[in-house]
């Protein structure tokens, strides 16, 4: 069972309880530092950028904030059936042939989380003021330092929540590579006009220090990768979420 049914709304997370889970790793790759190795620059790096997070954090710079929802579902095939609405997944073509949909029982009534949070709230505006005053650097380290506050984020949800069991797993990742997917999350959590993240046309999110996905909390759930997609299954897929092949095409990645 789920911690709870229906939505929570998480309107102002304190940011110094994200930066102990920011992975480091993943930053330091965003300036084309190799992770591998802790060098000198990784060390300069890290240092300007705590320093200029105890900065965000007193100054209020960035706010976090997020929904979770946990809905009851049926699983038919690849799809996920939640209250009117349907989840819509692929399958690898290759083997072991998994489908985030085999995370949930084939017949038995289930249950699945739903998340959007944001990191981001304010970032736009911090970085112009940084940008007014020809500080460069620290309007490009707000900008992703954001992005991993915001990955720490679904973390701590996920610790605290589902005590880190199973996945999360978001549209446009590996595991479930179309975008368009996020349109179904936006009906049922209203992350614009409960935590202010909006959705554009092209299933980008703004602010874009944001992330949006699926709990699956099964023991035995796992990330993968769909991998090479066959134009069988690319119409199939497109059958089921009622759309042209053209345009899932676009959006799968």
């Amino acid at each position: 069972m789920p911690p709870f049914l229906g939505l929570k709304i998480f309107s102002d997370v304190d940011l110094n309880t994200l930066i102990p889970l920011i992975n480091w790793r993943m930053y330091f790759a965003a300036w084309d530092l190799r992770p591998a190795q802790y060098t000198e620059a990784h060390k300069n790096l890290e240092s300007d950028t705590r320093v200029l997070l105890k900065e965000i954090v007193e100054k209020k710079m960035l706010k976090a904030a997020a929904v979770v929802g946990f809905f009851k579902v049926q699983r038919t095939g690849d799809d996920i059936c939640v209250e009117t609405d349907k989840l819509h997944f692929l399958r690898q073509q290759q083997s072991p042939y998994l489908s985030i949909a085999d995370f949930f029982h084939p017949t038995q009534p289930d249950f699945i989380g739903l998340f959007a949070a944001t990191a981001g709230l304010g970032a736009k505006e911090a970085e112009l003021k940084f940008k007014d005053n020809n500080d460069d650097y620290s309007a490009i380290i707000l900008g992703l330092i954001a992005d991993r506050l915001a990955e720490a984020l679904t973390e701590k949800l996920h610790r605290d929540l589902l005590n880190g069991v199973g996945i999360r797993a978001a549209p446009g990742y590996p595991a479930s590579p179309d975008h368009t997917e996020k349109a179904t999350i936006w009906k049922l959590l209203s992350p614009e006009q409960n935590i202010g993240i909006s959705l554009t046309e092209n299933y980008v999110m703004n602010p874009a220090a944001s992330e949006c996905g699926y709990f699956a909390a099964h023991p035995q759930s796992s990330y993968f990768k769909v991998g090479p997609i066959g134009e069988d299954q690319l119409a199939d897929y497109a059958m089921r979420k009622g759309m042209s092949v053209e345009v899932i095409r676009r959006y799968i990645f």
